[in-house]
Protein backbone atom coordinates (compact mmCIF):
# COMPACT_ATOMS: atom_id res chain seq x y z
CA UNK A 1 0.00 0.00 0.00
CA UNK A 2 0.91 3.49 -0.80
CA UNK A 3 2.86 4.86 2.15
CA UNK A 4 2.57 8.86 3.71
CA UNK A 5 5.68 10.83 4.70
CA UNK A 6 5.81 14.10 5.81
CA UNK A 7 8.37 16.96 4.54
CA UNK A 8 10.70 15.94 7.73
CA UNK A 9 10.06 12.47 7.80
CA UNK A 10 9.01 12.54 11.10
CA UNK A 11 5.39 11.74 10.63
CA UNK A 12 4.05 8.70 8.73
CA UNK A 13 0.91 6.72 8.03
CA UNK A 14 -0.23 3.87 5.43
CA UNK A 15 -4.40 4.73 4.56
CA UNK A 16 -6.14 1.85 3.80
CA UNK A 17 -6.80 3.64 0.85
CA UNK A 18 -5.26 7.05 -1.11
CA UNK A 19 -7.72 9.07 -3.19
CA UNK A 20 -6.58 11.46 -5.60
CA UNK A 21 -9.65 14.23 -6.72
CA UNK A 22 -10.60 15.99 -9.45
CA UNK A 23 -13.65 16.36 -8.75
CA UNK A 24 -16.32 17.47 -5.54
CA UNK A 25 -18.70 15.22 -6.56
CA UNK A 26 -16.40 12.38 -5.92
CA UNK A 27 -16.37 13.32 -2.00
CA UNK A 28 -19.83 12.05 -1.21
CA UNK A 29 -19.35 8.38 -2.29
CA UNK A 30 -15.76 8.31 -0.66
CA UNK A 31 -16.97 9.50 2.52
CA UNK A 32 -20.29 7.06 2.74
CA UNK A 33 -17.88 4.19 1.81
CA UNK A 34 -15.31 4.93 4.64
CA UNK A 35 -18.21 5.54 7.48
CA UNK A 36 -19.78 2.45 6.26
CA UNK A 37 -16.31 0.49 6.48
CA UNK A 38 -15.68 2.03 9.64
CA UNK A 39 -12.56 4.27 8.59
CA UNK A 40 -11.81 7.89 9.19
CA UNK A 41 -10.90 10.71 6.37
CA UNK A 42 -8.16 12.69 6.00
CA UNK A 43 -6.79 15.24 3.72
CA UNK A 44 -3.65 15.69 2.20
CA UNK A 45 -1.99 19.18 1.80
CA UNK A 46 1.48 18.88 0.44
CA UNK A 47 2.92 17.04 3.88
CA UNK A 48 4.48 20.18 5.40
CA UNK A 49 2.74 20.12 8.76
CA UNK A 50 5.23 18.44 11.49
CA UNK A 51 2.64 17.77 13.62
CA UNK A 52 0.06 14.13 12.88
CA UNK A 53 -2.89 16.22 11.23
CA UNK A 54 -3.41 13.61 8.42
CA UNK A 55 -1.94 10.36 9.79
CA UNK A 56 -4.40 7.74 9.38
CA UNK A 57 -5.03 4.36 8.94
CA UNK A 58 -8.18 4.69 7.19
CA UNK A 59 -8.87 6.88 3.86
CA UNK A 60 -6.57 9.49 2.62
CA UNK A 61 -8.00 12.19 -0.41
CA UNK A 62 -4.80 13.88 -2.67
CA UNK A 63 -6.54 16.88 -3.91
CA UNK A 64 -3.20 17.89 -6.07
CA UNK A 65 -5.51 17.00 -8.77
CA UNK A 66 -8.38 20.21 -8.12
CA UNK A 67 -6.47 23.29 -8.90
CA UNK A 68 -6.70 26.80 -10.32
CA UNK A 69 -8.79 29.87 -10.03
CA UNK A 70 -12.73 29.26 -10.69
CA UNK A 71 -13.73 32.76 -9.98
CA UNK A 72 -12.38 36.52 -9.95
CA UNK A 73 -14.06 39.61 -8.62
CA UNK A 74 -12.93 42.79 -10.55
CA UNK A 75 -13.96 45.17 -7.71
CA UNK A 76 -13.38 43.30 -4.68
CA UNK A 77 -10.32 41.46 -5.63
CA UNK A 78 -11.79 38.56 -4.02
CA UNK A 79 -10.51 34.85 -6.06
CA UNK A 80 -12.08 31.53 -5.80
CA UNK A 81 -9.46 28.50 -5.74
CA UNK A 82 -9.54 25.50 -6.22
CA UNK A 83 -8.49 24.36 -2.91
CA UNK A 84 -5.69 21.66 -4.27
CA UNK A 85 -3.47 24.62 -5.33
CA UNK A 86 -0.67 24.99 -4.31
CA UNK A 87 1.05 28.80 -3.20
CA UNK A 88 3.92 28.21 -5.73
CA UNK A 89 1.43 28.07 -8.47
CA UNK A 90 -0.67 31.31 -7.53
CA UNK A 91 1.56 33.79 -8.45
CA UNK A 92 1.49 32.78 -12.21
CA UNK A 93 -2.55 32.46 -12.00
CA UNK A 94 -3.08 35.84 -10.60
CA UNK A 95 -0.92 37.45 -13.34
CA UNK A 96 -3.59 37.98 -15.53
CA UNK A 97 -5.61 40.07 -13.23
CA UNK A 98 -2.90 41.91 -12.15
CA UNK A 99 -3.70 40.46 -8.59
CA UNK A 100 -1.13 39.37 -5.96
CA UNK A 101 -1.72 37.79 -2.16
CA UNK A 102 -1.43 40.11 0.09
CA UNK A 103 1.60 38.28 1.92
CA UNK A 104 3.07 34.73 2.08
CA UNK A 105 5.84 33.06 4.38
CA UNK A 106 9.32 31.89 3.10
CA UNK A 107 7.44 28.30 1.74
CA UNK A 108 5.37 27.95 -1.06
CA UNK A 109 4.73 24.13 -1.30
CA UNK A 110 1.55 24.20 0.94
CA UNK A 111 -1.97 24.30 -0.97
CA UNK A 112 -3.90 27.11 -0.43
CA UNK A 113 -6.40 24.55 1.88
CA UNK A 114 -3.55 23.12 3.91
CA UNK A 115 -2.17 26.71 4.79
CA UNK A 116 -5.36 28.49 5.38
CA UNK A 117 -6.23 25.34 7.45
CA UNK A 118 -3.52 25.62 10.02
CA UNK A 119 -3.15 29.73 10.41
CA UNK A 120 0.16 29.81 7.96
CA UNK A 121 0.81 33.53 8.00
CA UNK A 122 4.27 35.75 6.92
CA UNK A 123 5.58 38.82 8.70
CA UNK A 124 4.39 41.81 8.69
CA UNK A 125 1.91 44.37 11.15
CA UNK A 126 -0.15 45.17 8.77
CA UNK A 127 -0.71 41.63 7.37
CA UNK A 128 -2.92 39.06 8.44
CA UNK A 129 -2.24 35.03 8.03
CA UNK A 130 -4.41 33.58 5.14
CA UNK A 131 -7.21 32.83 6.68
CA UNK A 132 -7.31 36.12 7.52
CA UNK A 133 -7.82 36.90 4.35
CA UNK A 134 -10.76 34.18 3.74
CA UNK A 135 -14.23 35.59 2.34
CA UNK A 136 -16.14 32.77 1.44
CA UNK A 137 -15.69 28.85 1.74
CA UNK A 138 -17.21 25.54 0.14
CA UNK A 139 -16.96 22.27 2.30
CA UNK A 140 -18.40 19.03 1.63
CA UNK A 141 -19.50 17.51 5.10
CA UNK A 142 -19.32 14.20 6.29
CA UNK A 143 -23.09 13.41 5.05
CA UNK A 144 -22.17 14.44 1.53
CA UNK A 145 -23.59 18.25 1.79
CA UNK A 146 -22.00 20.69 -0.37
CA UNK A 147 -22.10 23.69 1.56
CA UNK A 148 -21.34 27.40 0.75
CA UNK A 149 -20.24 29.67 3.60
CA UNK A 150 -19.59 33.05 4.13
CA UNK A 151 -19.95 35.86 6.55
CA UNK A 152 -23.34 35.90 5.74
CA UNK A 153 -23.90 32.75 4.57
CA UNK A 154 -23.58 29.69 7.28
CA UNK A 155 -21.85 32.21 9.24
CA UNK A 156 -20.86 29.94 12.14
CA UNK A 157 -19.51 27.17 9.83
CA UNK A 158 -17.69 29.64 7.95
CA UNK A 159 -15.72 31.12 11.47
CA UNK A 160 -14.79 27.55 12.16
CA UNK A 161 -13.77 26.84 8.99
CA UNK A 162 -11.21 28.98 8.17
CA UNK A 163 -8.99 27.64 10.63
CA UNK A 164 -10.11 24.10 11.32
CA UNK A 165 -7.29 21.71 10.40
CA UNK A 166 -9.64 19.51 8.50
CA UNK A 167 -11.66 18.42 11.04
CA UNK A 168 -15.15 19.90 9.93
CA UNK A 169 -15.10 18.38 6.12
CA UNK A 170 -13.59 18.58 3.09
CA UNK A 171 -12.91 22.46 1.88
CA UNK A 172 -13.21 22.36 -1.79
CA UNK A 173 -13.29 26.50 -2.42
CA UNK A 174 -11.19 28.65 -1.20
CA UNK A 175 -12.28 32.72 -1.30
CA UNK A 176 -9.43 34.88 -0.75
CA UNK A 177 -9.12 38.49 -0.71
CA UNK A 178 -6.22 39.72 -2.90
CA UNK A 179 -4.46 42.92 -3.75
CA UNK A 180 -2.82 44.52 -7.23
CA UNK A 181 -0.20 43.42 -8.01
CA UNK A 182 3.38 44.49 -6.28
CA UNK A 183 7.01 44.12 -6.22
CA UNK A 184 9.26 44.39 -3.00
CA UNK A 185 12.70 45.53 -1.95
CA UNK A 186 14.47 43.60 0.16
CA UNK A 187 17.61 44.89 2.38
CA UNK A 188 19.12 42.16 4.38
CA UNK A 189 21.75 43.11 6.92
CA UNK A 190 23.86 41.64 9.60
CA UNK A 191 23.41 43.49 12.83
CA UNK A 192 23.85 42.79 16.52
CA UNK A 193 21.53 40.92 18.47
CA UNK A 194 21.25 42.96 21.45
CA UNK A 195 20.30 45.65 18.82
CA UNK A 196 17.79 44.00 16.77
CA UNK A 197 16.11 42.45 19.53
CA UNK A 198 15.94 45.67 21.58
CA UNK A 199 14.25 47.35 18.36
CA UNK A 200 12.37 44.47 16.64
CA UNK A 201 8.62 45.59 17.61
CA UNK A 202 9.31 49.37 16.93
CA UNK A 203 11.05 48.51 14.09
CA UNK A 204 7.84 46.16 12.63
CA UNK A 205 5.58 48.25 13.41
CA UNK A 206 7.77 50.98 10.69
CA UNK A 207 8.12 47.92 7.92
CA UNK A 208 6.49 46.47 5.63
CA UNK A 209 7.71 43.21 6.52
CA UNK A 210 10.20 42.33 8.70
CA UNK A 211 11.62 39.55 10.21
CA UNK A 212 15.45 38.20 11.53
CA UNK A 213 16.80 34.91 12.30
CA UNK A 214 19.49 34.42 15.01
CA UNK A 215 21.76 31.43 15.39
CA UNK A 216 21.77 30.76 19.03
CA UNK A 217 25.61 31.65 20.75
CA UNK A 218 26.31 34.08 18.38
CA UNK A 219 26.30 38.03 18.15
CA UNK A 220 25.02 38.67 15.34
CA UNK A 221 21.77 38.16 13.46
CA UNK A 222 20.31 37.98 9.79
CA UNK A 223 17.64 41.10 9.46
CA UNK A 224 15.53 41.10 6.39
CA UNK A 225 13.70 43.83 5.50
CA UNK A 226 10.62 43.95 2.95
CA UNK A 227 9.37 46.88 1.43
CA UNK A 228 6.31 47.27 -0.65
CA UNK A 229 6.67 49.24 -4.24
CA UNK A 230 4.15 49.24 -7.34
CA UNK A 231 3.48 46.71 -9.91
CA UNK A 232 5.98 48.04 -12.68
CA UNK A 233 8.81 49.12 -10.68
CA UNK A 234 12.21 49.04 -11.43
CA UNK A 235 13.79 45.20 -10.90
CA UNK A 236 17.00 44.49 -9.58
CA UNK A 237 17.09 40.83 -9.24
CA UNK A 238 19.95 38.70 -8.30
CA UNK A 239 20.83 36.72 -11.07
CA UNK A 240 21.38 33.29 -11.73
CA UNK A 241 24.63 32.98 -10.24
CA UNK A 242 24.01 35.16 -7.13
CA UNK A 243 21.12 33.52 -6.61
CA UNK A 244 22.50 30.03 -6.74
CA UNK A 245 25.28 30.41 -4.75
CA UNK A 246 22.61 32.79 -1.45
CA UNK A 247 19.61 30.33 -1.68
CA UNK A 248 21.29 26.83 -3.08
CA UNK A 249 24.78 26.72 -1.85
CA UNK A 250 24.37 29.13 0.90
CA UNK A 251 21.45 28.34 2.56
CA UNK A 252 20.73 25.09 1.46
CA UNK A 253 24.55 23.16 0.06
CA UNK A 254 26.34 24.59 3.12
CA UNK A 255 23.54 24.61 5.88
CA UNK A 256 23.03 20.90 5.23
CA UNK A 257 26.68 20.42 5.72
CA UNK A 258 27.12 22.16 8.82
CA UNK A 259 23.74 20.32 10.48
CA UNK A 260 24.89 16.93 9.20
CA UNK A 261 28.34 17.59 10.84
CA UNK A 262 26.76 19.25 14.04
CA UNK A 263 24.32 16.10 14.36
CA UNK A 264 27.65 13.72 13.91
CA UNK A 265 29.95 15.44 16.37
CA UNK A 266 27.76 18.26 18.78
CA UNK A 267 30.35 19.37 20.73
CA UNK A 268 31.47 21.36 17.00
CA UNK A 269 27.87 23.22 16.99
CA UNK A 270 28.98 26.31 18.80
CA UNK A 271 32.01 26.82 16.18
CA UNK A 272 29.44 25.74 13.46
CA UNK A 273 26.96 28.32 14.47
CA UNK A 274 30.06 31.26 14.36
CA UNK A 275 31.23 30.05 11.08
CA UNK A 276 27.44 30.30 9.89
CA UNK A 277 27.23 33.69 11.30
CA UNK A 278 30.55 34.45 9.88
CA UNK A 279 28.76 33.44 5.97
CA UNK A 280 25.98 35.92 6.67
CA UNK A 281 26.13 39.02 4.46
CA UNK A 282 24.24 42.40 3.48
CA UNK A 283 22.58 42.24 0.13
CA UNK A 284 20.11 44.16 -1.34
CA UNK A 285 17.86 43.69 -4.70
CA UNK A 286 14.15 44.24 -5.91
CA UNK A 287 12.37 41.60 -7.21
CA UNK A 288 8.43 40.17 -7.67
CA UNK A 289 6.83 39.97 -4.41
CA UNK A 290 6.54 35.79 -4.50
CA UNK A 291 10.77 35.68 -5.07
CA UNK A 292 11.16 37.99 -2.24
CA UNK A 293 8.77 36.27 0.29
CA UNK A 294 10.35 32.45 -0.67
CA UNK A 295 13.16 30.53 -0.41
CA UNK A 296 14.08 27.03 -1.35
CA UNK A 297 14.05 24.94 1.86
CA UNK A 298 15.99 21.51 0.99
CA UNK A 299 17.47 20.75 4.36
CA UNK A 300 14.81 18.42 6.44
CA UNK A 301 13.96 19.76 9.95
CA UNK A 302 11.14 20.01 12.07
CA UNK A 303 10.02 22.94 13.71
CA UNK A 304 8.34 24.58 16.87
CA UNK A 305 6.23 27.95 16.42
CA UNK A 306 4.44 29.92 19.30
CA UNK A 307 2.75 33.72 18.62
CA UNK A 308 2.80 35.72 21.46
CA UNK A 309 1.29 38.68 22.05
CA UNK A 310 3.24 41.55 21.13
CA UNK A 311 3.96 43.09 24.17
CA UNK A 312 5.48 39.81 25.54
CA UNK A 313 8.61 39.62 23.19
CA UNK A 314 11.20 41.28 25.05
CA UNK A 315 10.96 39.41 28.01
CA UNK A 316 10.26 35.96 26.37
CA UNK A 317 13.53 36.75 23.93
CA UNK A 318 15.42 37.26 26.84
CA UNK A 319 14.29 34.50 28.46
CA UNK A 320 14.87 31.83 25.34
CA UNK A 321 18.61 33.53 25.18
CA UNK A 322 19.47 33.42 28.87
CA UNK A 323 17.92 29.46 28.28
CA UNK A 324 20.22 28.80 25.20
CA UNK A 325 23.26 30.40 27.07
CA UNK A 326 23.10 28.31 29.83
CA UNK A 327 22.09 24.90 28.25
CA UNK A 328 24.15 25.27 25.27
CA UNK A 329 21.79 23.31 23.00
CA UNK A 330 23.76 21.36 20.29
CA UNK A 331 21.69 22.94 17.84
CA UNK A 332 22.86 24.52 14.35
CA UNK A 333 19.56 26.15 12.71
CA UNK A 334 18.78 29.83 13.42
CA UNK A 335 15.78 31.09 15.67
CA UNK A 336 12.84 32.66 13.38
CA UNK A 337 11.39 35.59 14.39
CA UNK A 338 8.20 37.41 12.60
CA UNK A 339 4.91 39.05 13.43
CA UNK A 340 1.67 39.16 11.91
CA UNK A 341 -1.59 41.35 12.16
CA UNK A 342 -4.82 40.61 14.71
CA UNK A 343 -7.42 38.74 12.82
CA UNK A 344 -11.00 37.73 13.59
CA UNK A 345 -10.13 33.86 12.88
CA UNK A 346 -12.12 31.83 15.80
CA UNK A 347 -8.52 29.60 16.15
CA UNK A 348 -6.25 31.49 14.49
CA UNK A 349 -3.12 31.98 16.29
CA UNK A 350 -3.09 35.91 15.93
CA UNK A 351 -6.79 35.91 16.99
CA UNK A 352 -7.91 38.95 18.79
CA UNK A 353 -4.02 40.20 18.87
CA UNK A 354 -1.07 41.90 17.35
CA UNK A 355 1.00 38.85 17.54
CA UNK A 356 5.17 37.85 17.53
CA UNK A 357 6.03 34.82 16.49
CA UNK A 358 9.08 32.76 17.34
CA UNK A 359 10.19 29.66 16.03
CA UNK A 360 12.53 27.33 16.99
CA UNK A 361 13.83 24.31 14.49
CA UNK A 362 16.23 21.26 14.55
CA UNK A 363 18.04 19.47 11.74
CA UNK A 364 16.02 16.00 12.02
CA UNK A 365 18.96 14.19 12.53
CA UNK A 366 19.65 16.41 15.90
CA UNK A 367 19.50 14.73 19.16
CA UNK A 368 18.31 17.24 21.60
CA UNK A 369 14.95 15.93 23.58
CA UNK A 370 15.35 18.68 25.91
CA UNK A 371 15.25 21.29 23.42
CA UNK A 372 11.48 21.85 22.32
CA UNK A 373 9.86 21.11 25.65
CA UNK A 374 12.16 23.89 27.30
CA UNK A 375 11.81 26.12 24.69
CA UNK A 376 7.67 25.63 24.84
CA UNK A 377 7.82 26.31 28.85
CA UNK A 378 9.30 29.54 27.99
CA UNK A 379 6.98 30.48 25.48
CA UNK A 380 3.94 29.27 26.90
CA UNK A 381 4.28 31.53 30.17
CA UNK A 382 4.85 34.45 28.08
CA UNK A 383 1.35 33.70 26.31
CA UNK A 384 2.12 31.89 23.72
CA UNK A 385 0.23 29.61 21.16
CA UNK A 386 1.28 26.83 19.03
CA UNK A 387 1.62 26.69 15.61
CA UNK A 388 -1.00 24.19 14.45
CA UNK A 389 0.90 22.82 12.01
CA UNK A 390 4.38 22.83 14.16
CA UNK A 391 5.43 20.36 17.15
CA UNK A 392 4.20 20.92 20.50
CA UNK A 393 2.31 19.44 23.24
CA UNK A 394 -1.14 20.95 24.22
CA UNK A 395 -4.44 19.14 23.87
CA UNK A 396 -8.03 20.53 23.88
CA UNK A 397 -7.90 21.67 27.52
CA UNK A 398 -4.56 23.54 27.44
CA UNK A 399 -6.08 24.86 24.11
CA UNK A 400 -9.52 25.95 25.30
CA UNK A 401 -7.81 28.83 27.56
CA UNK A 402 -6.10 30.16 24.77
CA UNK A 403 -8.89 30.73 22.45
CA UNK A 404 -12.34 32.52 23.30
CA UNK A 405 -14.15 30.90 20.83
CA UNK A 406 -12.69 27.72 21.22
CA UNK A 407 -16.02 26.51 22.71
CA UNK A 408 -18.11 27.57 19.76
CA UNK A 409 -15.79 26.00 17.44
CA UNK A 410 -16.06 22.68 19.49
CA UNK A 411 -19.84 23.18 19.01
CA UNK A 412 -19.73 23.47 15.52
CA UNK A 413 -17.34 20.21 14.63
CA UNK A 414 -19.84 18.17 16.22
CA UNK A 415 -22.74 19.68 14.26
CA UNK A 416 -21.21 18.96 11.17
CA UNK A 417 -19.66 15.89 11.72
CA UNK A 418 -21.40 13.65 15.17
CA UNK A 419 -19.40 10.47 14.37
CA UNK A 420 -15.75 12.44 14.08
CA UNK A 421 -15.60 10.82 10.18
CA UNK A 422 -12.40 13.65 10.04
CA UNK A 423 -10.81 13.10 13.29
CA UNK A 424 -7.71 11.02 13.85
CA UNK A 425 -5.99 10.27 17.16
CA UNK A 426 -4.31 13.77 17.04
CA UNK A 427 -7.12 16.00 16.21
CA UNK A 428 -9.41 14.04 18.79
CA UNK A 429 -6.65 15.00 21.53
CA UNK A 430 -6.04 18.59 20.02
CA UNK A 431 -10.03 19.65 19.99
CA UNK A 432 -12.13 17.09 21.44
CA UNK A 433 -10.66 15.42 24.56
CA UNK A 434 -7.29 14.25 25.73
CA UNK A 435 -6.22 10.76 24.90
Amino acid sequence: MKRFANFSRTVSATPVRWQSITDPSQLSGIFARAANEGHTVRTLGAGHSFTPLVQTSGVLLDLDGFHGIEEVDALTHEVTFRAGTRLWQIPSLLKPYNLALANMGDIDQQSIAGAIATSTHGTGLAFTGFSGTVTGLRITLADGTQMRTSPTENAETFQAARVSLGALGVITHVRMRCVPDYTLHTAERVEGIDEISKNFIDLSKATDHLEFFWFSGTRKALVKANTRLPAGSSLDAPGKVSRWINDELLSNGALQAICSLGAFRPQLVPGLNRLATAMLSDREYTDQWNRVFTSPRRVRFTEMEYALPLENFDVAFTELRAYLEKARVPVVFPIEVRTAAADDTWLGTASGRESVYLAVHRYVRDVVPEYFPEVERILRRNGGRPHWGKEHSLGASQLSTLYPRFADFQAVRSTVDPQGLFLNEHLRHLLVEEV
